[in-house]
């Protein structure tokens, strides 16, 4: 943002040098880029009258000037090449040393500096100058002649009235209330302990007519365009603008066109609301009408450039057609050209999302566009109108219409937000008063009321600050104002650590344990591609942006990336693969399946475990062997019984639709948690892996639940007694069901069943099988005698045999 120091003074009383100013500024968080001292690069030029003009001796084309540039002296001899130059014309001259900023003979219009020089023969002591060489116009076809009355020996900014000094402030994006002449003014007066003086609007009005009866308004994009006025300005004599209003603009970094536009940019520079002048009988029925755009409508704007529409820009239209791109760019349909005599003055407030949208889809960035996406006042437009329309009226000899047509069906209303004193010396490590407090931000246009608890007040936003939205930004807003160089440094010695939640925790031990039992962590990407998306489910969830079409879609398991990790790992000479992963699945929500986080998908935590390869590591005192299922089921009872989960069940079962072969389902308390099998090998051949993979996915949220607070149990002081037992069962029995009866049949004196020898063959009979188990009984009362451990066994070999068909083979 560039800022006329000039125009700053004119709503703040400065005293300040321009170095203290920066220097105030900057600490304000509104940090001085460059400070450019405009009328430094007419240093050398002066305001002087040609004495006397002869043909060049040497040349028909020059002439042999005598110039005077002060009272004092003698005249300079300049040799000119100019067609206009005369006797008695004051001129711009330049003298030795001094540099011009552009050279119109050169093709990149470099500057360059003056020097004695000798043309054909004659000496030349200085430049009589053009407006081109110098900047300060185009022509460039003759010397620049002043007014009569310009006083010889003037120094040209002087005489200009460019001394002015311009400011180059970085606005961060959260401060569009700085994106103006008023804002900066009133930040700066607050740190100055001063007044900011907003500018008085002179009225003229014409109250014959009424705005109403002359335009209409329809708003039909209230989403957009919360807010819409219109204005008009009539026997308007469209003309070059004064010269002090030419001066801020070009100060300010912007060229003047004429007044009617010069006036509605001087006001967006001055409060930071943009505006557009329509020339009014141009606009068919002369009515304004705010909608989306037609899809694939063209239109061409000020620029010249022809767009084609998608249908989500916002466009002002007249009766018949569409006018300007609203909040970026109006159309050469519409323009304000030299014809024009009466104007149509548009202000408003757009929606940011929606103009930050189209600049940058259309590719136009405007000054209008870039306050627009950042948010200006909603509530200034009818000042900065009523500004800008009689700005126009007065430069322009017209009179403005008696009212306004203001569309604002939903007023922007101010936030109400809390604040306490003790927690802004807390945060800032201060000792404001609560009067300083409410000083400083009554200083910015925060209005104060006291608030229900003692040292509290509430805070009323002004909706030019649309970044001040809770506690925390009032804290900042103090901290600046209160100035960051006065608050003390200091180290506080206090640290203060928040409890990991439960799940945390969990999962924190779930890892501890896979990394203590000798697993791998890896962390892969949760996006895939589709097809290899489709092997492992069908409710896939997809990304509507993906970076590419590797990367399109969620992964319905871990084993999907896990097996990318696998590939690799054999590709790069690893034959030991004990891994584990910690993420998320995704899933869409189809049927009974309820939402997780956003309606219609499914999202949850899972641990995948991947087995391959060796089981162990080379050893002289061990053989190497491959992993199996046994391995794998082996880990996660371990896993279960090590995170305190022992009542843990393994549900065998062959669906067509799992993700392994050989596969075992786990249920906790009667929950399904997750399963374990063997990888299938169609999967296995989609990532070229010649090696069987064994792997579990264990759902962690379900398992969260499910765990319980740990609890001591002492051991038995008593001896514990080893019985065998042996059946021979079909082979459709699995070990798993007997184990829980001979359990349930021991009660809980039964603290261990474990199969110790299983045998198949044709003595036993066809489809038979014999299974035998080691009993470990105890009591943690007495010691058991054998007539009661006899009685034990006795209902255990009932249970079973009764329950499976089993006959007994030995005990």
């Amino acid at each position: 943002m560039r800022i006329s120091y000039n125009w700053l003074r004119q709503y703040i009383d400065l005293n300040n040098s321009i170095e203290d100013v920066a220097q105030t500024l900057t600490s304000l968080g509104l940090e001085v880029e460059s400070i450019d001292h405009l009328g430094k690069k007419f240093e050398g030029f002066f305001v002087g009258e040609v004495l006397d003009s002869q043909r060049h001796p040497n040349a028909d084309r020059l002439k042999l000037c005598k110039v005077r540039v002060s009272n004092e002296g003698d005249p300079l001899q300049i040799v000119c090449g100019a067609p206009n130059v005369a006797v008695g014309q004051k001129v711009i001259v330049g003298v030795v040393g001094t540099t011009v900023p552009h050279n119109q003979h050169d093709p990149g219009a470099k500057p360059f500096v003056l020097s004695k020089v000798s043309i054909r023969g004659v000496e030349s002591y200085g430049m009589i100058c053009s407006e081109n060489e110098l900047g300060i116009g185009d022509d460039a076809s003759g010397i620049k002649v002043l007014e009569s009355g310009a006083q010889i020996g003037t120094p040209l900014a002087d005489y200009l009235g460019v001394n002015d000094i311009a400011l180059e402030i970085g606005i961060t994006p959260n401060r569009p209330d700085c994106l103006s002449h008023l804002g900066i003014a009133r930040d700066l007066a607050a740190a100055l302990n001063t007044k900011c003086i907003s500018p008085k609007v002179k009225r003229f009005d014409n109250p014959k007519n009424s705005v109403t009866e002359l335009a209409k308004v329809n708003v039909l994009n209230t989403a957009d365009c919360p807010r819409y006025t219109v204005r008009i300005i009539q026997n308007v004599e469209v003309k070059e603008s004064p010269e002090w209003m030419k001066r801020l603009l070009n100060a300010a970094g912007l060229r003047p066109i004429n007044n009617v536009v010069d006036a509605t940019n001087f006001v967006m520079l001055e409060y930071g609301q943009p505006l557009h002048a329509f020339d009014y009988d141009h606009l068919a029925q002369h009515t304004i009408v705010v909608k989306s755009a037609d899809k694939g409508e063209k239109f061409t704007s000020l620029d010249g450039k022809v767009h084609e529409l998608s249908g989500d820009e916002l466009m002002i239209c007249d009766g018949e057609k569409s006018v300007a791109i609203g909040g970026v760019m109006g159309g050469l349909n519409s323009e304000i050209s030299a014809k024009t005599s009466t104007v149509l003055l548009e202000a408003a407030y757009f929606s940011p999302v929606s103009v930050r949208k189209t600049a940058k889809r259309l590719g136009i960035s405007t000054d209008a566009s870039f306050r627009f996406e950042r948010g200006i006042d909603p509530n200034i437009t009818d000042e900065a109108s009523a500004r800008a329309a009689h700005l126009i009226a007065e430069l322009s000899g017209g009179t403005v219409v008696a009212g306004i047509i203001d569309h604002y069906p939903k007023k922007i209303s101010e936030k109400n937000i809390a604040l306490r004193a003790d927690r802004v010396n807390a945060i800032l490590g201060t000792s404001l008063t609560v009067q300083q407090i409410v000083k400083f931000l009554a200083s910015i246009g925060i209005n104060i009321t006291p608030g229900k608890e003692k040292n509290e007040f509430i805070c009323s936003i002004p909706t030019f600050r649309p970044d001040i939205d809770q506690e925390i930004d009032l804290v900042e807003e103090v901290a600046r104002l209160y100035g960051y160089d006065n608050i003390e440094n200091k180290t506080s010695g206090e640290v203060m650590f928040s409890a990991p939640e439960h799940f945390e925790q969990q999962v924190f031990s779930v890892r501890h344990w896979c990394e203590s039992n000798g697993l791998n962590e890896v962390l892969t990407n949760s996006l895939i591609d589709t097809p290899t998306a489709k092997i492992f489910g069908s409710d896939l969830v997809t990304v509507k942006n993906p970076l590419s079409v590797e990367l399109e879609t969620l992964r319905p398991t871990l084993l999907a990336t896990m097996l990318q990790t696998i590939a690799y790992n054999y590709n790069h000479g690893v034959s030991r693969l004990h891994l584990f992963e910690i993420g998320t699945v995704f899933s869409a929500a189809v049927g009974n399946i309820k939402s997780t986080y956003i309606e219609g998908y499914k999202e949850k935590n899972c641990i995948g475990i991947c087995l391959s390869g060796e089981s162990n590591l080379l050893s002289w005192h061990e053989k190497q062997r491959q992993v199996d299922l046994f391995d794998l089921k082996g880990l996660v009872l371990s896993l279960l019984r090590g995170i305190g989960l022992d009542n843990s069940d393994l549900i065998y079962y062959n669906a067509p639709t799992s993700l392994t072969e050989m596969t075992i389902g786990v249920e906790i308390n009667n929950t399904y948690i997750g399963f374990l099998g063997k990888v299938k090998p169609e999967s296995l051949k989609k990532f070229k892996i010649e090696h069987n993979v064994f792997f579990a996915e264990i759902d962690l949220d379900l398992l969260t639940k499910l765990q319980s607070a740990r609890s001591y149990k002492g051991f038995s002081k008593f001896p514990t007694v080893t019985r065998d037992v042996s059946f021979i069962v079909k082979k459709s029995v699995s070990v798993g069901e007997i184990e829980k009866v001979m359990k349930l049949a021991g009660g809980l004196q039964v603290t261990a069943v474990t199969l110790f020898d299983l045998f198949e063959g044709p003595a036993l009979g066809e489809g038979m099988k014999s299974v035998a188990f080691s009993l470990k009984i105890n009591s943690i009362e007495k010691t058991l005698t054998d007539a009661e451990i006899d009685s034990m066994i006795t209902v255990i070999v009932q249970s079973v045999t009764k329950t499976f068909e089993a006959t007994l083979r030995s005990i």
